[in-house]
């Protein structure tokens, strides 16, 4: 759920950036005298929950290290791709970690949906 929520307000600010930058050149196309340009150009930046989702990443780490050589294992089940791996974190301490994508294919908000409510709960384990 963190994730999710951590997600949503990440894209939030992409939005805000986003619309900033189309502003200051909509300006600055009018100070320039290609008013024309900007007027057409002008354009509102969607709300992020309208943006479509086509692939995300669901993950989760091991509590405990892992010393042992680096592996990788992958396969692909229908509609998802399913890997577990080692990862080497910052401090140089290894984990095993636990990875799907999906393809939802739809709005961010239609997604987020699907995701709560999924009856296969498959975020924490698989």
């Amino acid at each position: 759920m963190f994730g999710l929520v951590k997600l949503s307000s990440s894209l939030a600010r992409v939005e805000d950036r986003l619309q900033l930058l189309v502003n200051e050149y909509d300006t600055a196309s009018v100070q320039n005298g290609r008013q024309y340009l900007s007027l057409k150009l002008n354009s509102k930046i969607p709300n992020h929950m309208l943006w479509t989702v086509k692939m995300w990443h669901f993950g989760k780490d091991a509590l405990t290290g892992y010393s042992g050589e680096k592996f990788e294992i992958t396969w692909e089940d229908s509609l998802k791709l399913f890997n577990i791996y080692s990862k080497e974190y910052c401090n140089k301490k290894m984990k095993v970690r636990k990875e799907f994508q999906e393809y939802p294919n739809k709005p961010l908000n239609d997604a987020f949906m699907d995701k709560l409510y999924d009856t296969d709960k498959v975020i924490g384990g698989f």
